[in-house]
């Protein structure tokens, strides 16, 4: 049996190079299983790995989509959820097998039951942005209410998450952004502050809107530059979670610069979590969900054969909010 995916074999702009092709309908092995997939999320990995820039694989073909909401269509043994279910999970984007197909395989270790409350559109990116978020700001970085929050790139799907979890975790938000279109969405999602480092120091801006102060937790989805200036700025017992490298380079971090300023850095990732971690950020953000303590921004939705003109769209999009429907 075979299915269709959305795939590229070289390099280049979406609507040149991406095809509809048909492969081979894939078997799901041990605590995996192969899902129908209702929607995709695009963003800037995948704008990356047509650019040949993503730093995880640059392999070919590549297969897009690293995250979705689908139904459990085949359980493999020892997989957590039934056939039929509708579930959360992150794709075999790396072997071929992305979201941005009819099918795709998933693993159980990654993959939670989708609330209720979420649309399809909505529930595509919610692991990869809020659970995320979850990860770096409460298991990791232990942020407490009244503490300040830097996002590096709050307008990026997981910055802004940060923003609203921040928020509602009781803490000031200080964002970056790099163009006024993605100011307004940072103060739609909720920062107190917000800044563009090209147009401004991080020094003499951090410490005007703190008075002097500094920042107590570093929420960094840029890298690079960005994340060298903005250490600059943390307090004693500060903490930096990093997150990704939007700026195509991971933050350095100076073993130096770290012993001397008495702060701690550390990574976040949904899949890199305990069993009680896990439990925890499910109970926690579904209740978030309900009361309206945070939601999902707004999303640039595609049908399923308009998929190259999605992932074109990534060119010139400001904010990674892009899904694309099943079909």
């Amino acid at each position: 049996m075979f299915m269709f995916s959305w795939q590229a074999h070289s390099l280049g702009k979406a609507e040149e190079v991406v095809k509809k092709i048909e492969i081979p309908l894939p078997e799901p092995q041990e605590n995996e299983a192969r899902i129908k997939v209702l929607a995709t999320v695009l963003g800037l990995p995948d704008k990356m790995m047509l650019e040949g820039t993503y730093l995880i694989t640059k392999t070919l073909p590549i297969s897009f989509g690293q995250e979705i909401v689908g139904i459990v269509d085949k359980a493999g043994l020892g997989y957590p959820f039934k056939e039929g279910d509708r579930v959360m999970g992150i794709t075999g984007y790396h072997v071929g097998l992305g979201g941005l197909a009819e099918y795709c395989l998933s693993p159980g270790d990654s993959t939670i039951l989708a609330p209720s409350t979420l649309s399809n559109e909505e529930a595509a990116s919610f692991l990869g942005s809020f659970h995320v978020a979850y990860v770096g700001l409460v298991h990791r970085a232990a942020i407490k209410p009244g503490e300040t929050l830097l996002v590096l790139g709050g307008a990026g799907r997981t910055g802004s998450a940060a923003i609203q979890l921040g928020k509602a975790l009781g803490a000031t938000v200080i964002a970056t952004a790099r163009a006024k279109e993605q100011e307004e969405f940072c103060r739609d999602q909720g920062a107190d502050y917000i800044f563009n480092p090209a147009e401004q120091g991080f020094d003499e801006t951090i410490a005007r809107f703190t008075e002097g102060q500094g920042v107590n937790v570093i929420y960094d989805t840029v890298g690079g530059d960005v994340y060298t200036n903005a250490v600059n700025s943390i307090t004693l017992g500060g903490r930096v979670v990093l997150i990704g490298f939007a700026s195509g380079t991971w933050g350095r971090p100076d073993p130096l610069h770290i012993l001397s300023k008495g702060y701690s850095v550390t990574g976040a990732l949904h899949l890199v979590r305990s069993e009680e971690e896990r439990t925890e950020s499910i109970k926690v953000l579904n209740n978030m969900l309900e009361t309206g303590k945070i939601h999902l921004p707004p999303t640039s939705v595609y049908g399923f054969d308009n998929a190259p003109e999605a992932l074109g769209s990534l060119r010139e999009r400001q904010l990674e909010l892009v899904v694309v429907r099943g079909t």
